[in-house]
């Protein structure tokens, strides 16, 4: 076989092999990240070093066309191959630019701005180099009511306690919204407590663990539930956090409508009463038992009297 003479431009295998390894980072980063084998703060800076990689594949993909059309070497192919990935994985982030341009740069939504639900359980469980659990401030209430005017507080006409078992079978459950319910601690009339639900849930498809707490108060004729939703990491959720917090409204919006007031605190009191044990019957004595053999049987249904002195 005759050798070709025509030289190779090295910078199109430069290309090629950024590119390849930019992907195959993102793809193993994602899997690591989505099965929870890697943290948020490790995953964020793999995929940072992944895009680095790709742009450099699509420059040395660049460069390698011209030099390939110019003094026409080979190499056209592992260029082409540095130009398409890594293009395309760059092309992938575009698409959510429009979200990112379109919504504002918060990562923390509230039904209540003014008065947040507050995280406590989960407040100790952060991970490091998670961003405060204290509401952001003025500046995220404004850009949230500019952006979602219709988040507020859930007002409807049952009792507390009834809302709060509905918020939690939304929540959580296998019919509900799949949320890990760290806490949960039911409202109280007397004194006046309110009812707390403290839960963590995942990003579809990224796998970003994401903290939701859920405060129920009112009396046994109204309730008023708030939700919270964070990221724990990022400075722009891309809406999702506005998104779960209308989902989980309208699944207990549907949840009330089909069902009859108190019908819940009757199942639950049903279900306590079937569980709870029957009483047991009083046991005999000995004592008690030999007494009643001894004593002397009443004839002619006249009781026995004592003998008189």
């Amino acid at each position: 076989m005759i050798r070709s003479t025509i030289p190779y431009e090295p910078v199109a295998l430069w290309a090629s092999r950024l590119s390849v390894f930019a992907i195959a980072l993102v793809v193993t980063t994602w899997l690591l990240h989505r099965l929870g084998m890697l943290g948020t703060p490790v995953a964020l800076t793999a995929a940072g070093v992944a895009l680095t990689c790709a742009a450099a594949g699509v420059l040395a993909g660049c460069v390698a066309a011209i030099s390939i059309w110019t003094r026409g070497r080979l190499g056209a192919g592992r260029a082409a191959v540095g130009l398409i990935l890594g293009g395309g994985l760059w092309a992938g982030l575009g698409v959510t630019m429009p979200t990112y341009s379109a919504l504002p740069p918060i990562n923390d939504v509230s039904t209540d701005t003014a008065n947040p639900p507050r995280f406590t359980a989960l407040a100790k469980d952060r991970p490091i180099g998670a961003k405060p659990v204290a509401y952001p401030g003025e500046r995220t209430a404004r850009l949230q009511a500019a952006a979602y005017p219709d988040l507020r507080t859930f007002v409807v006409d049952r009792s507390a306690e009834e809302v709060f078992e509905y918020a939690r079978l939304t929540a959580e459950g296998r019919k509900g919204l799949a949320w890990k319910v760290i806490t949960r601690e039911p409202p109280t009339l007397r004194p006046p407590k309110p009812g707390i639900i403290e839960a963590t849930t995942r990003t579809t498809v990224i796998g970003f663990v994401d903290d939701v707490v859920i405060r129920v108060t009112g009396t046994d004729q109204e309730a008023r539930l708030d939700i919270r939703s964070a990221s724990r990491f990022g400075r722009h959720d891309l809406g999702a956090n506005a998104s779960r917090i209308r989902r989980f409204l309208r699944e207990l919006q549907s949840r009330l409508d089909a069902s009859t007031p108190g019908s819940i605190i009757a199942a639950r009191a049903r279900a306590a009463a079937a569980k709870s044990p029957l009483p047991k019957r009083p046991v005999e004595r000995p004592a008690d038992a030999k007494g009643a053999k001894n004593a002397p049987a009443a004839k002619d249904g006249k009781k026995s009297q004592p003998p008189r002195g």
